[in-house]
């Protein structure tokens, strides 16, 4: 699990990815996920619903599975 690091208010791997959306009813939308990894890999994230440019409180969810890539050990040991 990727949480980054803050520095100089900052945080080095944040992103931003708008998701495609749809109004059900007056309280209720659905949210289709990032496409793949390489859009947002898998691992924690937030979740803000702006409305008329109003920020609602953050969501924390998971996305994926939670695992990080395969790592190529042979190429860490070169």
């Amino acid at each position: 699990m990727d949480l980054g690091f803050v520095t100089h208010g900052v945080h080095a791997n944040s992103r931003l990815v708008y998701l495609v959306n749809s109004v059900i009813a007056d309280d209720e939308i659905t949210v289709v996920g990032p496409p793949n990894g390489e859009i947002y890999p898998p691992g924690p994230g937030w979740v803000y619903v702006v409305v008329d440019g109003i920020p609602s409180a953050g969501v924390k969810v998971m996305v994926g599975n939670g695992e990080g890539p395969p790592v190529d050990e042979a190429a860490i040991s070169r």
